[in-house]
C-alpha cells in the first residue's frame, strides 16, 4: 500500500461534461474546487482530483527519438477499487492539426534492449544465459512493490526537464545506473495497476505519434493537451 504526501501550493480548475457516463475535467484556471499546483517528490506538477481521484502531471518533455514524456501519478483518495490502463492516456500536439500521440510502451522496448544485451553477453563468454528478466505486473496486493518502488525512486536525481533522453532508456535510467540503484521499468515508467483507497501509483509515460504522420518534433516542440482517462473520469491538462 502506498502513501504520499502532497504540498498544497495554488489551486485552480474546472469541470465539463461529454456526452455519455465521462466526465472531463480540465486543468483551466476557472474553478479552484478540484486542481491544484503541487510538489511531489521535488517535481511541480499540476493535479485535479474528482470522485475520489486524483490525476498529476508535470511538464510534457520532448525526446530526441521524437517521443514527448511525461510524468504521472494517481491516486486513489476515496473508497472503492481503481485501474489504471496507461494505454488509455494520449496527448494532443501543439501543431494545427492536433496529432494525436497514443501511449507507447517504453518499458517493454528497455526490456528488450536488456534481454538482447544479456544474450550478446552470453554469446561473447559462452556462460550459461540466465533467465530473461520479466516486467512486474502491478495488479492486486501492491504493498511491497509499492514501499520498494518508493524507497528506490526517492534515492534518484530528478532529471533536468530541458534535457532529452539518452540512446538507452533516457536520463533517469541513466541517474540510477550512476547512483548503483536497480530501478526496473516497471518501476520508472507507469504500469497498469489497481489502486484501493490510500493507494497511489507513479512514473513515466511516453507518448508517440502515428506510424504514418510526417510530424517532425524537436526539442523545443510541446504538447498542447494530456489527458489521463480513469475510472470513467478523463483528466485533462492542456498547455
Amino acid at each position: 500500500m502506498k502513501r504520499l504526501g502532497v504540498l498544497l501550493l495554488t489551486c485552480i480548475s474546472a469541470v465539463g461534461q461529454v456526452p455519455g457516463t465521462v466526465k472531463v475535467i480540465n486543468f483551466s484556471r476557472a474553478d479552484r474546487e478540484h486542481c491544484r499546483l503541487v510538489r511531489i517528490e521535488g517535481r511541480p506538477m499540476r493535479e485535479s482530483m474528482y470522485g475520489g481521484l486524483s490525476a498529476a502531471v508535470g511538464d510534457p518533455v520532448s525526446t530526441k527519438d521524437g517521443y514527448f514524456r511525461v510524468f504521472v501519478l494517481v491516486r486513489q483518495i476515496g473508497p472503492g477499487k481503481t485501474e489504471v490502463k496507461p494505454k488509455e492516456f494520449f496527448a494532443l500536439d501543439s501543431d494545427t492539426a492536433h496529432t494525436r500521440f497514443s501511449f507507447y510502451d517504453k518499458a517493454a522496448e528497455v526490456m528488450e534492449r536488456r534481454t538482447e544485451d544479456v544474450a550478446e553477453l552470453h554469446d561473447a563468454s559462452g556462460t550459461e544465459l540466465p533467465n530473461s528478466p520479466k516486467r512486474a505486473g502491478n495488479s492486486g496486493s501492491n504493498a511491497s512493490i509499492g514501499s520498494s518502488k518508493a524507497a528506490k525512486l526517492g534515492r534518484l536525481r530528478k532529471p533536468d526537464p530541458n534535457e532529452v533522453d539518452g540512446e538507452f532508456g533516457g536520463t533517469e535510467e541513466r541517474d540510477a545506473a550512476e547512483e548503483g540503484t536497480a530501478v526496473t521499468p516497471a518501476e520508472l515508467y507507469l504500469s497498469r495497476s489497481t489502486l484501493r483507497q490510500g493507494d497511489w501509483t507513479e512514473g513515466f509515460v511516453y507518448f508517440r505519434k502515428p506510424k504514418k504522420s510526417r510530424l517532425n518534433t524537436g526539442a523545443e516542440d510541446r504538447l498542447s493537451e494530456v489527458d489521463v482517462p480513469v475510472h470513467g473520469v478523463v483528466f485533462r491538462f492542456s498547455q
